[in-house]
């Protein structure tokens, strides 16, 4: 008999690339200045155009991952995919950790960078299809639980100080959970999606991944099931609206912010030291916020209420960051970017992906979440490449006071358009977003404005 802890470590094994996710998007933020001066980048400067080219080399690499991913996702299928990614996590941080010169550090970021793509299309829908759909929150929120314990590693690894070589050791330890995920993937200790299988016309084999999953009955019918396409309305609203949520979530400036910590809260004011201990708050309240929403708040209070309440916490929280940091009160700025990824947590880090995974159209699924990993790492990419001109022309007080803005566009996106799916299948999902009346066991349609 298949039990919650069988599905709770079969979503942690894959997940352990989302912890590879968010290691990689801190890794210049706690090791970035000893990389500099590790080869003399910028002359001496604290920050250059070819350090921010470091910095955004993994978005960059990431967003043309993800322009491939979905694609090669929906032909391929969901575990042959994730192995061929733990390959690509193994190479980019062996390049990182051997590379003396801005060539090597951005080849081996665009690398990792590009496994990084690759995982935030592929784990967030191949979680959903393996998820029973009263678990599908709370095991869609680990995603982020493990994003968060990445970034928190990394920060721990480095409160030291990075320097003399201790941020080649760093990169080197991210090859290990790659490594144990191509191995339990390649043993088939999680199975091929049911739902993949049973698209792709392997009946046979697609019913029997769903009785080993959920046992026998009514979920592993529902999840080996070929259901009918949906109507071109409804996938289309339910493409625009998962790809958009993602979309809030990357207008938010939380890649930016983690990437650029210790510039953001020394430019408030705050010593090297100070910084470094702000940034284990920071990620030490992200992990864990995120494992509370895995554990309670997604089950409980749903998608829509937490993704309003994520983005109305964080236009608060970045204007008060904003302000802190312009009267150089580095303590207060320093807490109000705790409450800043606190609110984050709530609602747009941990549900935007699962939200997204489980609102595409079956037979779309890949493809869909590859439109929203663009959009997603496009906004990264740029935000990291240009952050310090923005500073140069607005200071780190105006970029945070655009961030604010930007999330507060989110909340209004959600208010409007997010329509409430906890509990419905993903084979009902669709009549969600329909003028159909959802079917028993449906969950409750939210206001639609």
């Amino acid at each position: 008999m298949t039990t919650t802890w069988d599905h709770v470590l079969r979503t942690a094994l894959i997940n352990l690339h989302a912890f590879e996710f968010g290691y990689t998007v801190a890794f210049t933020g706690a090791t970035l200045q000893s990389m500099i001066d590790a080869v003399d980048l910028c002359g001496g400067a604290d920050l250059c155009a070819e350090a921010s080219f470091v910095a955004s080399a993994a978005p960059l690499g990431a967003l043309l991952a993800a322009a491939v991913a979905g694609r090669l996702l929906d032909s391929y299928g969901r575990r042959t995919f994730l192995i061929a990614v733990s390959g690509l996590w193994v190479v980019g941080y062996v390049v990182v950790a051997c590379a003396s010169s801005l060539l090597g550090f951005a080849a081996g970021r665009a690398v990792a960078g590009a496994a990084m793509g690759a995982t935030s299309v592929a784990v967030p829908v191949y979680a959903a299809e393996l998820a029973p759909p009263r678990l599908r929150g709370p095991l869609g929120g680990l995603f982020n639980v493990f994003i968060s314990a990445g970034i928190l590693a990394v920060f721990a690894l480095g409160a030291r100080g990075t320097d003399d070589g201790v941020w080649r050791w760093m990169a080197i330890a991210a090859v290990a959970p790659a490594l144990a995920v191509g191995l339990g993937l390649h043993r088939g200790w999680v199975p091929e999606s049911p739902r993949w299988l049973a698209q792709q016309g392997r009946a046979a084999e697609a019913k029997e991944a769903a009785e080993h999953l959920f046992g026998r009955g009514a979920a592993a019918d529902e999840a080996c099931a070929v259901p009918e396409p949906a109507k071109r309305r409804a996938s289309q609203r339910s493409v625009a609206v998962g790809v958009g949520v993602v979309g809030c979530f990357a207008f938010c400036g939380n890649s930016c912010i983690q990437a650029y910590m210790s510039v953001v809260l020394e430019g408030a004011g705050l010593s090297e030291a100070s910084a470094r201990a702000g940034a284990i708050t920071y990620a030490s309240t992200q992990f864990v916020f995120a494992v509370l929403m895995a554990l309670y708040g997604v089950a409980r209070f749903g998608r829509r209420p937490l993704l309003i309440a994520s983005a109305m916490g964080a236009t608060a929280a970045l204007t008060a960051m904003s302000t802190f940091t312009e009267t150089q009160e580095g303590l207060s700025a320093s807490l109000a970017a705790d409450a800043y990824i606190a609110a984050v947590t709530l609602g747009l880090s941990t549900l935007s992906w699962v939200y997204c995974a489980e609102v595409l159209p079956d037979g779309e699924r890949g493809r869909g979440m590859a439109y929203a990993t663009c959009l997603f790492w496009a906004t990264t990419f740029a935000s990291l490449q240009l952050f310090d001109v923005a500073v140069a022309t607005l200071t780190v007080a105006g970029v945070l006071g655009l961030f604010a803005l930007f999330s507060a566009g989110g909340a209004l996106f959600c208010y409007a358009f997010v329509v409430e799916t906890r509990g419905a299948a993903l084979s009902d999902v669709q009549r969600l977003f329909s003028d159909q009346p959802p079917s028993e066991g449906d969950a409750l349609l939210a206001p639609r404005v």
